[in-house]
């Protein structure tokens, strides 16, 4: 039996097909496939071009396609009309990308994942196959982890000790350093013209987490106040889906949850296990791809290797962290 799997983030498409020793047969990757960034005519030729490349013309007799916008029943609607035109030859499975990394860590089938990078998600199964995600629109579904927000808090910190309104942080020597301005004013210009876009203030969250680590109040709140919003979602899906009494993982993947230090990852297990002492909490160490094989797998009865992951190319292995 073959199996495809498809992770489809904001900047990479990751497709694998395994047989079912977990062989690897096929893999590619193609650019980003979340289509609320790049559009769906620029997604779906992405997401073709990685499946082709890793079927070569072979028929899978189960796929899963785990993506990045997969968020809302709109999404669903949209993202399966598009998945039908690939023409596989058998039915598919769409989930969000959050429910891969959940199957790519877990010792389980169920479990709970939490994925905060550049933006925040998280969801879960239950033992009765029961699933539930977070709507995950940010600010507007009271979502506030995430390195854009992070990095956000830290520049308008940086700004704040300059012109008087906050408290001394070392934060705004290290925001100015980082962004290469000479004064604030000229950072203030760079920031309104576009000079300094998205991806510059993005790469601003790992120096918070090196300003936490050398001591510095205010960098120790933010981590700390991210690390207590990453620990209550998952314990408020831990609760919604029962398992907070149960030997359950929960999973947790994605860029912040590298950063210097430990302060984060102390605050995030704090709070879960106060709610759930019988977890068992786990950084992600394999590819969203890997889960979403196993869930192809799953929807046949089909119990993969657990060796998969060391099985892989290396271009599907876990990018390095910040």
């Amino acid at each position: 039996m073959l199996f495809l799997g498809v992770d489809g983030g904001g900047t990479k498409t990751a497709a694998l097909l395994v047989d079912g020793d977990g062989q690897v047969l096929g893999s590619a990757t193609a650019d980003g496939s979340n289509y609320h960034s790049v559009g769906m005519d620029a997604a779906f030729p992405n997401v073709r071009l990685a499946v082709e490349a890793a079927l070569q013309g072979r028929t899978p007799d189960a796929a899963c396609f785990a993506m990045a916008g997969a968020d809302l029943p709109h999404d669903f609607r949209a993202l399966n009309a598009q998945l039908e035109t690939l023409n596989l030859g058998m039915r598919h499975l769409l989930k969000n990308d959050v429910i891969a990394a959940l199957r790519a860590g877990s010792r389980f089938a169920y479990g709970v994942a939490v994925v905060c990078g550049t933006g925040f998600n998280a969801g879960g199964i239950g033992r009765d196959g029961r699933e539930f995600r977070l709507p995950a629109m940010g600010p507007l579904t009271g979502d506030q982890p995430g390195a854009r927000r992070l990095a956000t808090r830290a520049i308008g910190a940086a700004f704040r000790t300059w012109d008087g309104r906050g408290e001394p942080t070392l934060l705004a020597d290290i925001v100015l350093k980082h962004l290469g301005a000479p004064s604030f004013e000229t950072l203030a210009e760079r920031l309104g013209d576009g000079t300094l876009n998205d991806a510059h203030i993005k790469n601003v969250a790992p120096l918070v987490f090196e300003a936490a680590d050398a001591g510095d109040k205010l960098a120790q709140q933010f981590i700390y106040e991210q690390g207590y919003e990453l620990g209550l979602a998952a314990t408020a899906i831990l609760r919604k889906l029962e398992l907070t009494a149960q030997d359950v993982d929960v999973v947790l993947g994605g860029s912040v949850f590298y950063g210097k230090g430990g302060l984060l990852m102390q605050t995030v297990q704090r709070v879960i296990l106060e709610a759930a002492p019988h977890v068992t909490i786990k950084r992600l160490d394999s590819p969203p791809v890997v889960g979403a094989v196993r869930l192809a797998a799953d929807s046949l009865g089909v119990q993969l290797p657990d060796d998969l992951v060391g099985r892989l190319p290396a271009t599907m292995q876990l990018p390095s962290m910040f």
